[in-house]
């Protein structure tokens, strides 16, 4: 079985607090008045995670379906056996349309019913996945190199 989902990740939630002097404002490398927000989309089989891709954009059903076709499926096979793809039921998540892409591929899509995070495992890593942030953020200059930090140098268990 293979779970997949998409979070997001926002600057601000990783700043709960600075220290200055009274009366003197904190000075830092990013402006407290604007903030950055990536986003992951991943699958998540055994304690591992495939085709994993950071983005910028809104998630869209097109953006989600080519994802789904020319990222997640390709790692998929390289897995070489059937699985069960589950799925929450996001409105980006057309199942006529994915179950055509998956059609031939011998593999199986099964969506969640709505509100139930506890049935897709992934949710717990992305939960790992922000706590991590919020200890680390703070080391580096973008919230992006973070995230990566965080996925490739394996810093929180899947």
């Amino acid at each position: 079985m293979i779970y997949t989902d998409e979070t997001g990740f926002d600057e601000y939630y990783y700043r709960e607090y600075g220290w200055s002097k009274r009366g003197v404002p904190i000075e830092g490398k990013r402006s407290g008045l604007r903030y950055s927000r990536i986003n992951l989309v991943a699958g998540k089989t055994g304690n591992r995670l495939i085709g994993s891709m950071i983005y910028k954009e809104t998630m869209e059903s097109e953006f989600f379906e080519e994802w789904f076709r020319k990222i997640f499926l390709r790692d998929i096979e390289k897995l070489g056996k059937r699985v069960l793809i589950v799925m929450d039921n996001a409105r980006f998540h057309r199942k006529n349309i994915l179950e055509k892409i998956i059609k031939g591929t011998g593999h199986c899509l099964l969506f969640l019913p709505p509100y139930s995070l506890d049935l897709n495992p992934i949710e717990k890593v992305w939960a790992n996945i922000k706590k991590k942030l919020k200890e680390i953020t703070h080391n580096f200059d973008t919230l992006e190199e973070a995230v990566t930090s965080v996925l490739f140098d394996k810093l929180v268990q899947f």
